[in-house]
């Protein structure tokens, strides 16, 4: 699957601030609207964050069907360490190469593109739940624009924290030092709309990291749960129009 993603005409290369090399896919689907007078229709750009056992290879024909059903342009990236082109010697996947990596993205698409941040929706599922949360929640270092100011957050199956997941609020509490993505601590702080979808069955994130995540929010959005479906097997059809849902809506704000 990496030599289709090396055959991709929208693969790009991004340079984190600790100076390494990340591929990403800018997907940006054609629309009747582009057609018209004026050029290219305005549409939102998800900035999306993978969840974990995938990579930007794997997940490629997910992303085209998500641009594509959506009407949004995508822009999907890999994180620093152990997964598909982004793999180097002696890196191990972390939540700082994580970081790094969504950052990189965001200077890419501000700073380079142009993308404005008001037509950027982050969009993070299962553990890219970490990195979306924390870019949402704050600056980024070296850019000029603020993530601060996107046009929304939209989260699949997000996790409270690594410690949650695993073994509830009060094991977080112990192992505060080591846990990771603490999202519970950073949800409250993001100003956009933001739409959680999580499934009542899932047993690999429960669906109280998303209920008790989206208690936190500032601009909640009406919430989806998908009642008897788990953490791999979300209907793509229901969560696709969740998420179209969601985009109507920023658009007529």
């Amino acid at each position: 699957y990496e030599q289709t993603l090396l055959k991709r005409p929208d693969l790009v290369y991004l340079t984190t601030s600790a100076g390494e090399r990340i591929p990403a896919c800018h997907i940006r689907p054609r629309s009747y609207m582009d057609n018209l007078p004026g050029g290219r229709s305005t549409r939102k750009t998800l900035l999306y964050s993978h969840g974990n056992a995938e990579d930007l290879g794997l997940h490629l024909r997910y992303v085209d069907c998500l641009a594509r059903d959506l009407d949004a342009d995508v822009f999907s990236y890999e994180y620093v360490g152990g997964y598909s082109l982004s793999q180097l010697e002696g890196a191990e996947p972390s939540e700082e190469g994580c970081i790094r990596s969504i950052d990189a993205a965001w200077r890419y698409c501000t700073d380079q593109l142009m993308i404005a941040p008001q037509d950027i929706v982050i969009f993070g599922r299962s553990i890219g739940s970490g990195p979306s949360v924390d870019l949402a929640s704050r600056e980024v270092e070296g850019s000029a624009h603020s993530p601060l100011d996107v046009a929304g957050v939209l989260l699949q199956s997000p996790i409270e924290s690594g410690a949650r997941v695993a073994f509830g609020e009060t094991v977080s509490w112990i192992g505060y030092s080591l846990d990771i993505f603490r999202n519970y601590e950073k949800i409250g702080k993001i100003r956009a709309p933001c739409a959680i979808m999580h499934g009542t069955a899932d047993k690999v994130v429960p669906l109280r990291n998303g209920q008790n995540l989206h208690a936190l929010l500032q601009r909640p959005f009406e919430p989806l749960w998908i009642d008897g479906y788990g953490h791999n097997d979300m209907p793509q059809d229901r969560c696709f129009g969740y998420a179209k849902g969601f985009l109507d809506t920023l658009n007529r704000r």
